[in-house]
């Protein structure tokens, strides 16, 4: 048996706040019907073949926010993302007002960044450089 598809379910506060940041700062599209998000809070969201499904629960928002994760290792879960351009989804972020941490290339091979989203949860950015 193997599994065939993971698709990370996120507890957030408000699924209209999440959904403007998610849209806005990363150009997710909203997949799911607009009854769901109206009724039952909840929605799932997609930006090329990355699915997020976001559920407004009560128990959101207990996660730390600040926290760079190249300085702290406790994070209980950081989402990895591969863009198809980094340094470009990193300018676009910050042209939207976000505050994303330094675009960084690291000592094993990847030029990154990170941003928590609106209830904290760790989203991080990565592209693979090209070494000669």
């Amino acid at each position: 048996m193997q599994l065939k598809l993971m698709i990370p379910m996120l507890n957030v506060s408000n699924i209209r706040h999440s959904l403007e940041f998610y849209q806005r700062a990363l150009g997710f599209e909203v997949v799911s019907d607009q009854a769901a998000v109206d009724q039952w809070q909840w929605a799932t969201i997609r930006s090329g073949k990355t699915e997020i499904m976001l559920s407004q629960t009560e128990s959101a928002g207990q996660l730390k926010s600040g926290i760079d994760p190249q300085q702290c290792t406790d994070w209980p879960t950081i989402f990895y993302f591969y863009p198809n351009d980094v340094a470009a989804l990193y300018q676009h972020i910050c042209a939207e007002g976000y505050q994303p941490t330094d675009l960084v290339d690291t000592h094993y091979g990847m030029r990154e960044f990170s941003l928590q989203d609106p209830d904290g949860h760790m989203l991080s950015f990565g592209e693979a450089l090209n070494r000669a």
